[in-house]
């Protein structure tokens, strides 16, 4: 076996040691990074629809017979 081979070999180990450690961290990441998204997404539409919401209220109150009032005044 040459150098070059053994050498090469060697590297091959260390990467697949690595690998083999960090895989399950680099798993449970990607996991965390999927539900991070998810929550991300559930937060987005409530917050659209409390911005919904609070039009709808500021369209009934300008519409309302107090802001009317309040209006003429």
């Amino acid at each position: 076996m040459s150098r070059t081979d053994e050498v090469h070999r060697i590297t091959e180990n260390v990467y697949k040691s690595i690998m083999e450690q960090f895989n399950p961290c680099l798993r449970n990441f990607i996991a965390m990074g999927k539900s991070y998204e998810k929550a991300l997404t559930s937060v987005t539409f409530a917050a659209k629809g409390y911005f919904d919401a609070l039009v709808r209220m500021g369209e009934m109150a300008s519409e309302s017979q107090g802001s009317k009032d309040l209006g003429e005044s």
